[in-house]
């Protein structure tokens, strides 16, 4: 039987454990390279789809197709990421071809700027203050 042949057989007999521990790395590791989460935020994801690809290699019985699997697994998101890059990027340049640039107008027009701290007049706490001039 070729490898894909067993790696095929491996995948037909994975349990629920397993099918846990692919689910949590397939939803973890994107988290872990993208800019959602904060830098605390994307090691949690990072370790948490490191620790569900180690015990997904732990739970199936040749190890070794395990590592595969999670290697695909990688490189699919990986396959991913690079086609929605390269059409956005394309979708981009057919749709703005041979369109003008124009320029909006401002939503509100300058207002003066404020007056520094040091040049106000002070007032002391405690003291009645008229908002009236």
């Amino acid at each position: 039987m070729s490898v894909i042949g067993e790696v095929r057989a491996t995948l037909d007999a994975i349990g629920v454990e397993q099918q846990a521990c692919v689910f949590v790395f397939l939803m973890s590791y994107p988290l872990a390279l993208g800019g959602l989460l904060e830098a605390r935020g994307r090691r949690i994801a990072s370790g948490t789809a490191c620790a569900s690809a180690l015990t997904f290699a732990v739970f199936t019985d040749p190890w070794m197709h395990a590592v595969l699997l999670v290697v695909l697994g990688v490189g699919g998101i990986g396959i991913f990421i690079a086609g929605a890059y390269v059409t956005n990027h394309v979708s981009r340049l057919v749709a703005l071809r041979g369109m003008p640039v124009i320029e909006p107008p401002p939503l509100v027009e300058e207002l003066p700027a404020p007056v520094p701290i040091s040049e106000r007049e002070r007032v002391r706490l405690g003291q009645p203050v008229s908002v009236k001039p």
